[in-house]
């Protein structure tokens, strides 16, 4: 007897098939970004760098009484930690505090998908860093090492503005 696995798939199974999947997508769908979300890690993939994964992520200001809102993230990879501070701006837009531990003067690039350019600022002395007027949506981190260390690059995980 031939085992029902082996079989091909009739129209009944498609159809079965088809019903669990328009459940699934309206139960449980992937978010409206994700082809986004990927494009804009692979882009990342060519980059020797090192992983800072968020170890922390605090909403601020959110309640009836505030008149902005804040979330504060940090990542934390083995040779540098960032936090980063995101302020809610009245336009729609975000500003970005940021710190690196240890603090040293760095360059600092903020990913911005396509088509939103790149930015770079460069880290004071004790390591603070901010971006303004930023668009929200998906961003990354990239700390550059100092031009004369043999250090890797630093990049964050994918955040949402």
């Amino acid at each position: 007897m031939t085992d029902p696995a082996d079989m091909p798939l009739d129209d009944g199974d498609q159809a079965i098939l088809d019903r669990l999947a328009a459940t699934h997508a309206l139960l449980d769908p992937p978010p409206a970004d994700l082809d986004e979300r990927v494009t804009f890690a692979l882009a990342l993939g060519a980059l020797d760098a090192e992983v800072a994964r968020l170890s922390e992520q605090l909403a601020v200001g959110s309640g009836a009484r505030s008149s902005e809102r804040t979330r504060t993230i940090s990542f934390d990879a083995d040779s540098r930690a960032v936090m980063i501070t995101i302020t809610d701006r009245p336009d729609g837009l975000v500003r970005i505090d940021g710190w690196l531990a240890p603090a040293a003067a760095l360059q600092v690039d903020l990913r911005l998908p396509e088509p939103a350019p790149s930015r770079t600022v460069t880290a004071d002395a004790a390591g603070r860093f901010a971006f303004d007027s930023v668009p929200r949506g998906i961003a990354q981190l990239l700390v550059q090492p100092p031009e004369s260390s043999p250090s890797r690059r630093v990049v964050t995980s994918a955040f949402v503005l």
